[in-house]
């Protein structure tokens, strides 16, 4: 699993995944992820469409730095998802908990709404 951390206009946090977020993957990103959320506060998007299977242990950690970073008074939104993860999301209802979108621009206009 790799993670790479960028800035996109209007102050919102991008964070692209690739790999697979299963339990050796979360394990590989789960504190920098966390900071990268959380630390910033700030708005932030997360591009899965690189992102090839997704288990309980990657929920949980979308889950736990949504909370954080809600605490924080800002949001985040997950985007991109392949139709396998998107099964995996709708399967547990997540977004119930924390925003889904098709596209990055769709993601943007979520976080402001």
């Amino acid at each position: 699993m790799d993670m790479d951390i960028s800035e996109l206009d209007g102050n919102v946090t991008c964070i692209r995944l690739v790999g697979r977020l299963d339990s050796p993957g979360v394990d590989r990103i789960e504190i920098r992820f966390t900071a990268a959320l959380a630390a910033l506060g700030r708005p932030a998007v997360v591009d899965l469409s690189q992102v090839s299977f997704l288990a309980s242990m990657g929920i949980r950690m979308f889950i736990s730095s949504a909370r954080a970073l809600h605490v924080k008074g800002a949001k985040v939104v997950l985007f991109g998802a392949s139709e396998m993860v998107q099964s995996v999301l709708d399967h547990v209802a997540l977004d119930q908990i924390i925003p889904l979108a098709a596209t990055q621009a769709e993601a943007i206009a979520k976080l402001r709404a």
